[in-house]
């Protein structure tokens, strides 16, 4: 019998490198992260099953039990932490603003992001949108809910900037000619990571009519699959493959 127990992975698929929709791939998802949780299920003998979430949504619905693992490009932060067990942290970054090429003197200094001539376009729910109510409150801010259509806005000329993190800027800009990044590069905030988000206190899924049976507690068990990866290079790869580094 090859069945395996099923794990629901939430992911809001609007965030490369780690989480978009494909409807061409079997998981309907592609990026580093969905790789990632294939071979950590892998490892555990789980079957993935990825359920399309958004970023407003992404944690209610993690504590309220409608998937028990949040992936896609989750940044880590001490609250969150406090609220759900986390695998190890990966991927280190900084917030940027990902700007027009042809914009690079128009902002020289952060401070000339705020200016009511500039026009902000920020996603809902996460730390991209924290960045933008809290440092750019003059700017003049518009809310779109697919994060992964702002950088062709940014690049056509509907909107001036997006505040992403280095690693989604870097994608778009290597993929777009009219893209940069503005100040060169340089982070807007101090570094944080990726990670993985587990719900706290739940047992690794069992097959139909095995659920009585006791089960060790489904972050050790990622844990210990994450460890196996890290030694045979899995990670190495997947974060070579993905993140260029």
């Amino acid at each position: 019998m090859n069945a395996k127990p099923r794990l629901r992975i939430g992911i809001p698929g609007d965030y490369l490198p780690f989480g978009i929709i494909d409807e061409g791939s079997q998981a309907g998802f592609a990026g580093h992260d969905i790789d990632l949780m294939e071979g950590l299920c892998r490892e555990a003998g789980l079957a993935p099953q990825f359920i399309l979430t958004s970023w407003p949504a992404l944690f209610e619905e993690l504590s309220a039990g409608r998937f028990d693992v949040a992936a896609g490009g989750v940044s880590w932060l001490p609250e969150r932490a406090r609220r759900f067990d986390d695998l190890p942290r990966y991927a280190p970054f900084a917030k940027v603003a990902l700007i027009r090429k042809s914009d690079e003197k128009r902002f020289l200094v952060p401070e000339d992001l705020n200016h009511p001539a500039v026009r902000v376009i920020k996603n809902p729910g996460g730390t991209n949108e924290v960045f933008v109510n809290t440092h750019l409150k003059r700017a003049s801010v518009a809310t779109v809910a697919d994060n992964a259509s702002i950088p062709a806005r940014i690049a056509s000329e509907v909107g001036d900037v997006m505040i992403t993190d280095s690693f989604e800027a870097r994608w778009y800009s290597a993929r777009d000619v009219r893209l940069t990044l503005a100040f060169g590069g340089k982070g807007l905030t101090p570094e944080s990571w990726k990670t993985i988000l587990v719900r706290r206190g739940v047992r690794k899924p069992q097959l139909p009519g095995r659920e009585s049976l006791p089960g060790e507690l489904l972050i050790t068990s990622l844990l210990s699959a994450w460890g196996r990866l890290e030694r045979t290079g899995f990670l190495a790869e997947l974060s070579h493959k993905w993140l260029g580094s």
